[in-house]
């Protein structure tokens, strides 16, 4: 985890240390958090021993380190999820920590995808992995979060049909999804589901567990979604099951035409890594790279 120093100088990139601290102050009082007696001892301690507004208040132990972040979050804009209050699970870290070494590794992944493949006419990135348990959704849920938070209008369907997950994540009601879409039994728009907090970030759950996956992503109801989805969202990430155990995945890396692979430290084989980049070298798509989970 980053020290408040670092947070807090992060978000200061446009201001003088006084105004940022001076309406930090102020949120931090409108939330009943402080009272003006409190920042007259914080403005006292930073004077006498060269600290941060931030830094001074945790070191008089009048505020909590989740207070300060997120009050830093709200001044400046950024979409967060408030633990204990939240529906979202834990391990959408992204959401929880503005500061953080894996937020920060996921905001370098976002970067580098920014960087070698998002761009005016490649808008979908599909995130999959050779094996189950190797962190897939995980990283698809954080990476959408992540782009969210960029401001990036995004989109993220859980292709997964077999062993969906972005539903216990996001903690959304799974009854209409993607099958149902596919099915023909609900419209796109009506299984898209955008999750409080986040104004820019939408989730298709899955949807009920069908019968015929494989046929259902198949389908050109599939295929016509995925290269629609752009011209409403800036972001589409799709998440879909093992490469190495389900052909389905082969189907949507083909329609999507860009992927990354998800990796469990100690548990990916490298066999395996080379088998799966097998899979996906017939279905034209690029292999954009791959991503370590410890």
């Amino acid at each position: 985890m980053k020290s408040v120093r670092e947070s807090e100088a992060s978000v200061q990139r446009d201001e003088t240390d006084s105004q940022s601290e001076g309406l930090l102050g102020k949120r931090l009082v409108d939330s009943g958090t402080l009272s003006a007696k409190d920042v007259g001892r914080i403005v006292v301690a930073q004077r006498e021993q060269g600290l941060l507004f931030g830094e001074a208040a945790l070191s008089l132990g009048l505020v909590t380190e989740s207070e300060l972040q997120r009050a830093l979050a709200e001044q400046y804009a950024y979409p967060y999820a408030e633990r204990g209050v939240s529906r979202l699970s834990s391990q959408l870290f992204a959401a929880y920590e503005a500061a953080g070494d894996r937020s920060e590794s996921i905001r370098a992944l976002r970067s580098q995808l920014l960087l070698r493949w998002f761009n005016d006419q490649r808008k979908v990135i599909v995130v999959t992995s050779p094996r189950r348990g190797q962190g897939a959704s995980t990283i698809a849920g954080n990476l959408a979060v992540s782009f969210a938070q960029l401001g990036e209008r995004t989109l993220l369907i859980d292709a997964n049909l077999r062993t969906p997950k972005q539903h216990e994540l996001f903690g959304l009601d799974n009854s209409v999804g993607l099958s149902s879409v596919l099915s023909g039994r609900a419209l796109p728009n009506a299984a898209f589901m955008n999750i409080a907090s986040f104004k820019n970030l939408f989730v298709m759950c899955s949807g009920p567990p069908p019968v015929n996956p494989q046929e259902l992503l198949g389908r050109v109801a599939f295929s016509y979604l995925v290269e629609t989805a752009p011209a409403a969202f800036d972001v589409v990430v799709i998440d879909t099951p093992p490469i190495l155990e389900y052909s389905d995945a082969q189907l949507v890396v083909a329609i999507a035409q860009g992927c990354i692979l998800s990796l469990k430290q100690n548990r990916t084989t490298l066999a395996d890594v080379e088998s799966s980049k097998t899979e996906i070298e017939p279905t034209g798509a690029t292999l954009i790279g791959t991503v370590l989970n410890a």
